[in-house]
Protein backbone atom coordinates (compact mmCIF):
# COMPACT_ATOMS: atom_id res chain seq x y z
CA UNK A 1 0.00 0.00 0.00
CA UNK A 2 1.15 3.51 -1.07
CA UNK A 3 0.73 6.45 1.69
CA UNK A 4 1.12 10.11 1.49
CA UNK A 5 2.38 11.69 4.73
CA UNK A 6 2.10 15.15 5.76
CA UNK A 7 2.97 16.70 9.38
CA UNK A 8 1.32 19.94 10.38
CA UNK A 9 2.22 21.82 13.39
CA UNK A 10 0.39 24.56 15.35
CA UNK A 11 0.80 27.76 14.35
CA UNK A 12 1.98 28.91 17.81
CA UNK A 13 5.41 26.58 17.08
CA UNK A 14 5.21 28.48 13.48
CA UNK A 15 5.86 32.00 15.38
CA UNK A 16 9.25 31.06 16.85
CA UNK A 17 11.28 32.59 14.20
CA UNK A 18 9.55 35.55 14.50
CA UNK A 19 10.09 35.96 18.37
CA UNK A 20 13.76 34.82 17.38
CA UNK A 21 13.83 38.26 15.66
CA UNK A 22 12.03 40.38 18.15
CA UNK A 23 14.32 38.89 21.28
CA UNK A 24 17.72 40.14 19.07
CA UNK A 25 15.83 43.58 18.00
CA UNK A 26 15.04 43.97 21.75
CA UNK A 27 17.92 42.50 23.10
CA UNK A 28 15.99 40.81 25.60
CA UNK A 29 17.58 37.57 27.49
CA UNK A 30 14.13 36.17 28.70
CA UNK A 31 12.31 36.18 25.28
CA UNK A 32 15.38 34.48 23.75
CA UNK A 33 15.01 31.72 26.10
CA UNK A 34 11.70 31.28 25.30
CA UNK A 35 12.05 31.03 21.54
CA UNK A 36 14.85 28.48 22.11
CA UNK A 37 12.82 26.18 24.42
CA UNK A 38 9.76 26.79 21.23
CA UNK A 39 11.98 26.01 18.55
CA UNK A 40 13.43 22.97 20.67
CA UNK A 41 9.44 21.71 21.41
CA UNK A 42 8.70 22.37 17.63
CA UNK A 43 11.17 19.97 16.51
CA UNK A 44 11.04 17.82 18.87
CA UNK A 45 7.02 17.51 18.19
CA UNK A 46 7.95 17.33 14.43
CA UNK A 47 10.64 14.49 14.62
CA UNK A 48 7.81 12.67 17.25
CA UNK A 49 5.71 12.58 14.85
CA UNK A 50 7.70 11.46 11.66
CA UNK A 51 8.97 8.71 13.55
CA UNK A 52 5.63 7.68 15.36
CA UNK A 53 4.32 7.72 11.68
CA UNK A 54 6.70 5.73 10.19
CA UNK A 55 6.44 2.92 12.56
CA UNK A 56 2.82 2.34 12.00
CA UNK A 57 1.63 -0.29 10.03
CA UNK A 58 -1.67 -0.98 8.81
CA UNK A 59 -2.58 -4.81 7.42
CA UNK A 60 -5.34 -5.65 5.56
CA UNK A 61 -5.98 -9.45 4.17
CA UNK A 62 -6.70 -10.05 0.46
CA UNK A 63 -10.43 -11.13 0.54
CA UNK A 64 -13.69 -10.41 -0.67
CA UNK A 65 -16.96 -11.16 1.57
CA UNK A 66 -19.88 -11.85 0.01
CA UNK A 67 -23.20 -11.48 1.82
CA UNK A 68 -26.89 -11.07 0.80
CA UNK A 69 -29.18 -8.44 1.72
CA UNK A 70 -30.22 -8.19 5.22
CA UNK A 71 -26.71 -10.29 6.59
CA UNK A 72 -24.37 -9.13 9.09
CA UNK A 73 -20.51 -10.01 9.10
CA UNK A 74 -17.84 -8.44 10.67
CA UNK A 75 -14.82 -6.31 9.15
CA UNK A 76 -11.72 -6.10 10.35
CA UNK A 77 -7.70 -4.85 9.88
CA UNK A 78 -4.85 -4.81 12.51
CA UNK A 79 -2.48 -1.76 13.24
CA UNK A 80 0.43 -2.38 14.85
CA UNK A 81 3.49 0.08 16.08
CA UNK A 82 7.04 -1.33 15.26
CA UNK A 83 8.82 1.31 16.40
CA UNK A 84 9.66 2.29 20.07
CA UNK A 85 8.11 5.34 20.54
CA UNK A 86 4.36 4.94 22.02
CA UNK A 87 1.14 6.29 20.04
CA UNK A 88 -0.46 8.38 22.84
CA UNK A 89 -3.23 9.79 20.35
CA UNK A 90 -4.08 7.78 17.02
CA UNK A 91 -7.33 8.39 15.01
CA UNK A 92 -8.50 6.04 12.06
CA UNK A 93 -10.73 7.43 9.69
CA UNK A 94 -12.10 6.05 6.65
CA UNK A 95 -15.28 6.46 4.19
CA UNK A 96 -18.00 3.28 3.15
CA UNK A 97 -20.80 3.55 0.41
CA UNK A 98 -23.94 3.82 2.02
CA UNK A 99 -24.48 0.10 0.80
CA UNK A 100 -22.85 -1.12 4.16
CA UNK A 101 -24.12 -0.02 7.68
CA UNK A 102 -22.15 0.21 10.63
CA UNK A 103 -23.95 -0.47 13.74
CA UNK A 104 -21.45 0.77 16.68
CA UNK A 105 -19.87 3.31 15.27
CA UNK A 106 -21.25 6.83 14.78
CA UNK A 107 -20.70 8.71 11.33
CA UNK A 108 -18.41 12.22 11.76
CA UNK A 109 -19.20 13.04 8.39
CA UNK A 110 -21.93 12.40 5.62
CA UNK A 111 -22.08 12.96 1.63
CA UNK A 112 -24.30 12.22 -0.68
CA UNK A 113 -22.44 9.06 -1.73
CA UNK A 114 -19.72 8.42 1.51
CA UNK A 115 -20.48 7.92 5.01
CA UNK A 116 -17.33 8.90 7.22
CA UNK A 117 -16.38 7.22 10.64
CA UNK A 118 -13.89 7.86 13.12
CA UNK A 119 -11.65 5.28 15.56
CA UNK A 120 -9.42 6.33 17.77
CA UNK A 121 -6.42 3.87 19.29
CA UNK A 122 -3.37 4.13 21.27
CA UNK A 123 -0.45 2.01 20.99
CA UNK A 124 2.39 0.60 23.08
CA UNK A 125 5.69 0.52 21.56
CA UNK A 126 5.56 -2.41 19.65
CA UNK A 127 2.11 -3.49 19.84
CA UNK A 128 -0.55 -5.11 17.43
CA UNK A 129 -4.59 -3.80 17.65
CA UNK A 130 -7.37 -5.42 15.87
CA UNK A 131 -9.75 -3.36 14.90
CA UNK A 132 -12.94 -4.93 14.24
CA UNK A 133 -16.33 -3.68 13.25
CA UNK A 134 -20.01 -5.03 12.42
CA UNK A 135 -21.38 -4.56 8.98
CA UNK A 136 -24.80 -4.77 7.88
CA UNK A 137 -25.65 -5.28 4.10
CA UNK A 138 -27.98 -2.75 3.27
CA UNK A 139 -28.43 -2.66 -0.51
CA UNK A 140 -27.36 -4.67 -3.30
CA UNK A 141 -23.47 -2.99 -4.81
CA UNK A 142 -19.89 -4.26 -4.10
CA UNK A 143 -17.80 -1.48 -2.20
CA UNK A 144 -14.62 -1.56 0.13
CA UNK A 145 -13.06 0.89 2.43
CA UNK A 146 -12.11 4.28 0.80
CA UNK A 147 -10.37 7.36 1.88
CA UNK A 148 -8.34 5.83 4.27
CA UNK A 149 -5.98 7.70 6.69
CA UNK A 150 -4.65 8.30 9.98
CA UNK A 151 -4.10 10.80 11.92
CA UNK A 152 -0.95 10.70 15.16
CA UNK A 153 -0.78 13.68 17.66
CA UNK A 154 1.72 14.72 20.13
CA UNK A 155 1.05 14.40 23.70
CA UNK A 156 0.05 18.42 24.05
CA UNK A 157 -1.73 18.61 21.03
CA UNK A 158 0.99 21.00 19.05
CA UNK A 159 1.26 19.24 15.63
CA UNK A 160 -0.32 16.23 13.88
CA UNK A 161 0.98 13.77 11.27
CA UNK A 162 -1.70 12.92 8.22
CA UNK A 163 -1.07 9.21 6.31
CA UNK A 164 -3.70 8.68 3.12
CA UNK A 165 -3.88 5.61 2.04
CA UNK A 166 -3.24 5.74 -1.87
CA UNK A 167 -4.88 2.50 -3.73
CA UNK A 168 -7.32 0.68 -3.03
CA UNK A 169 -8.02 -0.74 0.29
CA UNK A 170 -7.37 -4.88 0.06
CA UNK A 171 -10.57 -6.19 1.85
CA UNK A 172 -14.17 -6.25 -0.37
CA UNK A 173 -17.78 -6.29 0.26
CA UNK A 174 -19.42 -7.86 -2.08
CA UNK A 175 -23.70 -7.65 -1.66
CA UNK A 176 -25.40 -10.12 -3.45
CA UNK A 177 -29.27 -8.87 -4.73
CA UNK A 178 -32.17 -10.15 -3.05
CA UNK A 179 -34.39 -12.45 -4.94
CA UNK A 180 -37.95 -11.68 -5.90
CA UNK A 181 -39.93 -14.52 -7.14
CA UNK A 182 -41.07 -14.26 -10.81
CA UNK A 183 -43.99 -16.90 -11.32
CA UNK A 184 -44.79 -18.77 -14.89
CA UNK A 185 -41.74 -20.76 -15.31
CA UNK A 186 -43.82 -24.00 -15.88
CA UNK A 187 -44.32 -23.00 -19.06
CA UNK A 188 -40.55 -23.23 -19.78
CA UNK A 189 -40.04 -27.04 -18.51
CA UNK A 190 -41.07 -28.02 -21.92
CA UNK A 191 -37.65 -27.04 -23.14
CA UNK A 192 -35.85 -28.52 -20.41
CA UNK A 193 -33.36 -32.20 -20.72
CA UNK A 194 -35.45 -35.12 -19.52
CA UNK A 195 -33.55 -37.61 -16.62
CA UNK A 196 -35.04 -40.90 -17.99
CA UNK A 197 -33.65 -42.58 -21.62
CA UNK A 198 -36.14 -43.13 -24.50
CA UNK A 199 -35.15 -45.03 -27.20
CA UNK A 200 -35.54 -42.64 -29.81
CA UNK A 201 -34.44 -38.59 -27.99
CA UNK A 202 -35.68 -35.58 -29.33
CA UNK A 203 -32.50 -34.47 -27.28
CA UNK A 204 -29.75 -36.40 -28.47
CA UNK A 205 -28.39 -37.29 -31.77
CA UNK A 206 -26.99 -41.09 -31.95
CA UNK A 207 -24.75 -40.55 -34.81
CA UNK A 208 -22.56 -39.22 -32.27
CA UNK A 209 -21.57 -41.47 -29.68
CA UNK A 210 -19.59 -39.45 -26.44
CA UNK A 211 -18.84 -42.30 -24.63
CA UNK A 212 -20.27 -44.80 -21.96
CA UNK A 213 -21.64 -45.13 -18.70
CA UNK A 214 -22.45 -47.32 -15.92
CA UNK A 215 -25.39 -49.26 -16.96
CA UNK A 216 -28.65 -49.37 -14.81
CA UNK A 217 -31.71 -51.13 -15.32
CA UNK A 218 -33.98 -48.65 -16.61
CA UNK A 219 -31.29 -48.38 -19.93
CA UNK A 220 -32.72 -50.06 -22.66
CA UNK A 221 -31.46 -53.30 -24.18
CA UNK A 222 -30.18 -51.93 -27.71
CA UNK A 223 -28.23 -48.91 -25.64
CA UNK A 224 -25.65 -51.23 -24.14
CA UNK A 225 -22.08 -51.00 -25.35
CA UNK A 226 -20.60 -53.94 -26.45
CA UNK A 227 -17.25 -53.24 -27.12
CA UNK A 228 -16.63 -51.41 -23.56
CA UNK A 229 -18.65 -53.85 -21.51
CA UNK A 230 -15.95 -56.56 -22.86
CA UNK A 231 -13.10 -54.29 -22.00
CA UNK A 232 -14.35 -54.12 -18.50
CA UNK A 233 -16.72 -56.93 -17.59
CA UNK A 234 -19.12 -54.46 -16.47
CA UNK A 235 -21.98 -53.89 -18.62
CA UNK A 236 -22.40 -50.19 -19.84
CA UNK A 237 -24.50 -47.51 -21.67
CA UNK A 238 -23.56 -45.90 -24.75
CA UNK A 239 -23.99 -41.63 -24.59
CA UNK A 240 -24.96 -39.63 -27.13
CA UNK A 241 -24.02 -36.11 -27.79
CA UNK A 242 -27.17 -33.55 -27.37
CA UNK A 243 -28.56 -32.38 -30.19
CA UNK A 244 -30.87 -29.89 -28.24
CA UNK A 245 -29.69 -27.46 -25.77
CA UNK A 246 -32.26 -25.15 -24.98
CA UNK A 247 -30.31 -22.97 -22.35
CA UNK A 248 -31.90 -19.65 -21.06
CA UNK A 249 -30.18 -16.68 -22.06
CA UNK A 250 -31.28 -13.70 -20.15
CA UNK A 251 -30.97 -10.05 -21.14
CA UNK A 252 -31.19 -7.02 -18.82
CA UNK A 253 -32.12 -3.90 -20.36
CA UNK A 254 -31.48 -1.17 -17.81
CA UNK A 255 -32.57 2.02 -19.69
CA UNK A 256 -36.00 3.71 -20.06
CA UNK A 257 -38.32 3.46 -22.94
CA UNK A 258 -39.19 6.72 -23.81
CA UNK A 259 -38.11 8.58 -26.51
CA UNK A 260 -37.53 12.26 -24.29
CA UNK A 261 -34.99 9.77 -22.09
CA UNK A 262 -32.62 8.03 -23.82
CA UNK A 263 -29.74 7.17 -22.47
CA UNK A 264 -31.15 6.95 -18.89
CA UNK A 265 -30.77 4.19 -16.21
CA UNK A 266 -34.78 2.63 -15.43
CA UNK A 267 -36.06 3.34 -11.84
CA UNK A 268 -36.93 -0.49 -11.89
CA UNK A 269 -33.49 -1.28 -11.70
CA UNK A 270 -33.46 -2.92 -8.65
CA UNK A 271 -36.57 -4.90 -9.61
CA UNK A 272 -34.88 -6.55 -12.41
CA UNK A 273 -31.99 -7.32 -10.70
CA UNK A 274 -33.70 -9.01 -8.49
CA UNK A 275 -35.88 -10.92 -10.46
CA UNK A 276 -32.83 -11.65 -12.60
CA UNK A 277 -30.99 -13.21 -9.31
CA UNK A 278 -34.38 -15.64 -8.81
CA UNK A 279 -34.30 -16.75 -12.06
CA UNK A 280 -30.49 -17.78 -12.38
CA UNK A 281 -31.07 -19.64 -8.97
CA UNK A 282 -34.08 -21.76 -10.47
CA UNK A 283 -32.01 -22.90 -13.49
CA UNK A 284 -29.68 -23.76 -11.24
CA UNK A 285 -31.39 -25.90 -9.15
CA UNK A 286 -33.00 -27.43 -12.98
CA UNK A 287 -29.51 -27.99 -14.00
CA UNK A 288 -29.50 -25.64 -16.91
CA UNK A 289 -27.08 -23.85 -18.27
CA UNK A 290 -27.26 -19.93 -18.73
CA UNK A 291 -25.96 -16.81 -19.86
CA UNK A 292 -26.26 -13.31 -19.05
CA UNK A 293 -26.36 -9.81 -21.34
CA UNK A 294 -26.54 -6.14 -19.81
CA UNK A 295 -26.55 -3.15 -21.76
CA UNK A 296 -24.40 -1.62 -19.43
CA UNK A 297 -21.01 -0.43 -20.39
CA UNK A 298 -18.27 -2.74 -18.30
CA UNK A 299 -15.83 0.32 -18.43
CA UNK A 300 -13.42 -2.35 -20.20
CA UNK A 301 -12.69 -4.69 -23.20
CA UNK A 302 -16.15 -6.10 -23.45
CA UNK A 303 -18.34 -4.17 -25.22
CA UNK A 304 -21.48 -5.12 -22.34
CA UNK A 305 -21.46 -6.95 -19.31
CA UNK A 306 -21.63 -10.34 -20.18
CA UNK A 307 -21.45 -13.70 -18.56
CA UNK A 308 -20.79 -16.25 -20.56
CA UNK A 309 -22.71 -19.96 -20.17
CA UNK A 310 -21.83 -22.31 -17.20
CA UNK A 311 -24.17 -23.96 -15.39
CA UNK A 312 -24.06 -25.27 -11.86
CA UNK A 313 -23.43 -23.14 -8.29
CA UNK A 314 -20.24 -21.62 -9.77
CA UNK A 315 -22.19 -20.12 -12.21
CA UNK A 316 -24.69 -19.23 -9.67
CA UNK A 317 -22.02 -17.41 -7.82
CA UNK A 318 -21.12 -15.36 -11.01
CA UNK A 319 -24.03 -14.45 -11.98
CA UNK A 320 -24.92 -12.79 -8.24
CA UNK A 321 -21.84 -11.25 -8.23
CA UNK A 322 -22.10 -9.28 -11.93
CA UNK A 323 -25.50 -8.83 -10.52
CA UNK A 324 -24.30 -6.88 -7.22
CA UNK A 325 -21.52 -5.44 -9.07
CA UNK A 326 -23.64 -3.09 -11.61
CA UNK A 327 -23.02 0.11 -11.35
CA UNK A 328 -26.21 2.23 -12.61
CA UNK A 329 -24.45 5.79 -12.67
CA UNK A 330 -22.58 4.39 -15.92
CA UNK A 331 -23.19 5.13 -19.53
CA UNK A 332 -25.56 2.43 -21.30
CA UNK A 333 -25.03 0.80 -24.56
CA UNK A 334 -27.63 1.91 -27.41
CA UNK A 335 -30.13 -0.68 -28.74
CA UNK A 336 -28.43 -0.66 -32.22
CA UNK A 337 -24.98 -1.86 -30.61
CA UNK A 338 -26.76 -4.27 -27.93
CA UNK A 339 -29.04 -6.05 -30.69
CA UNK A 340 -25.56 -6.48 -32.83
CA UNK A 341 -23.94 -8.07 -30.54
CA UNK A 342 -26.67 -10.69 -29.41
CA UNK A 343 -27.07 -11.47 -33.47
CA UNK A 344 -23.48 -12.06 -33.15
CA UNK A 345 -23.25 -13.96 -30.20
CA UNK A 346 -27.04 -15.76 -30.43
CA UNK A 347 -25.80 -18.70 -32.58
CA UNK A 348 -28.07 -21.46 -30.77
CA UNK A 349 -31.43 -22.19 -30.10
CA UNK A 350 -32.48 -20.71 -26.64
CA UNK A 351 -34.71 -19.32 -24.46
CA UNK A 352 -34.38 -15.99 -24.37
CA UNK A 353 -35.79 -13.71 -20.74
CA UNK A 354 -35.76 -10.20 -21.59
CA UNK A 355 -35.99 -7.95 -18.24
CA UNK A 356 -36.86 -4.20 -18.89
CA UNK A 357 -39.57 -2.08 -19.23
CA UNK A 358 -42.34 -2.96 -21.42
CA UNK A 359 -41.51 -2.85 -25.44
CA UNK A 360 -42.67 -0.20 -26.88
CA UNK A 361 -40.23 0.51 -30.23
CA UNK A 362 -41.13 -1.40 -33.38
CA UNK A 363 -37.17 -1.45 -33.84
CA UNK A 364 -37.42 -3.77 -30.57
CA UNK A 365 -40.73 -5.85 -31.63
CA UNK A 366 -38.66 -6.56 -35.28
CA UNK A 367 -35.54 -7.74 -33.44
CA UNK A 368 -37.15 -10.16 -30.79
CA UNK A 369 -39.35 -11.14 -33.80
CA UNK A 370 -36.04 -12.04 -35.74
CA UNK A 371 -34.49 -14.07 -32.99
CA UNK A 372 -37.80 -16.35 -32.97
CA UNK A 373 -37.78 -16.73 -36.33
CA UNK A 374 -34.06 -18.41 -35.90
CA UNK A 375 -35.83 -20.46 -33.45
CA UNK A 376 -35.51 -18.57 -30.05
CA UNK A 377 -37.91 -19.01 -27.61
CA UNK A 378 -38.78 -15.33 -26.25
CA UNK A 379 -39.86 -14.13 -23.20
CA UNK A 380 -40.76 -11.14 -21.44
CA UNK A 381 -40.79 -10.41 -17.60
CA UNK A 382 -44.31 -8.65 -16.63
CA UNK A 383 -44.73 -6.73 -13.48
CA UNK A 384 -48.08 -5.80 -12.69
CA UNK A 385 -49.38 -4.87 -9.16
CA UNK A 386 -45.89 -5.57 -7.74
CA UNK A 387 -45.98 -9.36 -9.11
CA UNK A 388 -43.34 -10.44 -11.91
CA UNK A 389 -45.04 -13.33 -14.11
CA UNK A 390 -42.93 -14.94 -17.24
CA UNK A 391 -44.98 -13.81 -20.72
CA UNK A 392 -43.92 -14.98 -24.11
CA UNK A 393 -43.07 -11.94 -26.50
CA UNK A 394 -46.09 -11.81 -29.32
CA UNK A 395 -45.72 -9.95 -32.29
CA UNK A 396 -46.82 -6.59 -31.99
CA UNK A 397 -49.29 -4.61 -34.95
CA UNK A 398 -47.66 -0.93 -35.90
Amino acid sequence: MRWESQTRLSSFLGLSWVLLIVAFYFQSIELFLVTIAIMVLAYGTRLYLKKAARSVQLENKRQTIKLFKGEDETLSFSVQNRGRLPVWNGELRFALEPVLHLSHLEIVQNTKNLHYYSIPFFLKQEEQQNISFSIHAHQRGATRIRKLQFTIKDLFGLGSHVSSLHGFFQTEVVIYPELKEVSGLEQLSTYEMGNFPYEHSLYENLSAPAGAREYVSTDPFNRIHWKATARTSELKTKIYERSIEMRWVFILDLSVKRKNSPGQVSNHIEAYISQLAFLCTVATKRGIAFEIYINSDPEGPDPSMILEAGEGNAQLSKALELLARIDDTRPLLSFDRMSSLLKKRLTQRSVLIRLSEPIQSLEEVNFYQYLKNKGHKCYDVKLTDGHAYLSEIERISD
